[in-house]
């Protein structure tokens, strides 16, 4: 579990060793790292600082479109990371796998902002980061479009958001308050409250711990509620995780929504795809796609197997699969005209 990828079965690990919410001292802001633009491409990449109701501000990057101006506006989407301290790429450690920044570059390329922002108490951040829970983050994405609505180059009318693991949680969370969204994106999200998925990754992993007898793997499978239990009790990020019902939220929100999630995914099981789009079709929204990529992992990286445990094996560069890419694009192109 050397990877942030690990989700939240990494996160419940280490909260064994982390400090108490109230405990945690404020963190200083980190400099920002080099997130410019390609030589040659058809967008800038502006640093930006967003302002936050709660007090703290978020860095970000914003791609714009060349040519963009108050005559002559153009698109925007707020991504959204996954669980744990993550920077505006999602950049988790693997080499090339900054699967944000491939996004943006390929929206910018097809004429779309892209509003890519560090974690709070992440990267150049401010604020606290544990303690936060995805309600809270849910407010960050929304502090995000309001700043593009400030932005004379920003059609504020054709905004929408994308969220990737628990990213794909809160999107909808961010929908059900602002339903003037014009699209939102789920890439390997859930549609059950997370103690299932929790439970199921923690015991995937030590299933492929070679170094557990059978006694003592089944010892360690048997002590897993207990375990979650106490994190729960200590954390409040982990609670509101595994007891949130995505499918609550989704059953409100009539925005038109891709779901996608990879066919070899061991942290989000491809089988909630239908049940996301069941949730969705509830609320009587009637622009629901729902795909599941046929050998991809939750990174949506090509990967015959998909157990998160091998993810450091997997060839470099680390990127989204391109029709993946394509298949976003293409839809948010046509749901931002």
């Amino acid at each position: 579990m050397a990877s942030r990828s690990l989700r939240a079965a990494a996160a419940v690990l280490a909260l064994a060793a982390a400090p108490a919410a109230g405990q945690q001292p404020p963190r200083a802001p980190q400099p920002p790292r080099d997130y410019s633009a390609p030589a040659g491409a058809p967008y800038t990449a502006e640093n930006v600082t967003v302002p936050t109701p709660a007090g703290h501000t978020l860095a970000g990057t914003l791609t714009l479109p060349t040519g963009a101006n108050a005559s002559r506006r153009v698109a925007a989407v707020v991504t959204i990371t996954g669980s744990g301290p993550q920077d505006r790429d999602e950049n988790i450690g693997l080499p090339g796998f900054q699967p944000f920044r491939q996004l943006a570059d390929s929206l910018g390329r097809r004429g779309i902002a892209v509003l890519r922002m560090d974690d709070r108490g992440t990267g150049a951040s401010t604020g606290t980061f544990r303690g936060a829970t995805s309600a809270d983050f849910a407010e960050d994405i929304r502090a995000g479009l309001a700043y593009l609505r400030t932005r004379p180059e920003i059609d504020a009318g054709r905004l929408a958001v994308m969220g990737h693991s628990e990213g794909a949680l809160i999107a909808p969370m961010v929908a059900d308050k602002e339903p003037t969204l014009k699209a939102i994106v789920l890439l390997a999200g859930i549609a059950r409250p997370g103690m299932g998925t929790l439970k199921y990754q923690m015991t995937n992993l030590l299933q492929h711990d070679t170094s557990l007898t059978a006694a003592r793997r089944d010892s360690a499978i048997a002590a897993i509620p207990a375990r979650i239990d106490t994190f729960m009790a200590r954390d409040p990020w982990m609670k509101f995780f595994l007891l949130y019902d995505p499918s609550a939220t989704a059953r409100r929100v009539t925005t038109p929504v891709l779901i996608l999630t990879g066919s070899n995914d061991q942290q989000a099981s491809p089988e909630q795809v239908v049940e996301q789009e069941a949730a969705f079709k509830a609320a009587g929204n009637r622009d629901v796609t729902a795909r599941v990529i046929p050998g991809v992992n939750h990174l949506f990286v090509a990967d015959t197997d998909g157990f998160p445990g091998g993810y450091a094996k997997l060839p470099a560069p680390v990127m989204i699969r391109q029709d993946v890419v394509g298949t976003v694009v293409d839809w948010l192109s046509a749901h931002l005209k």
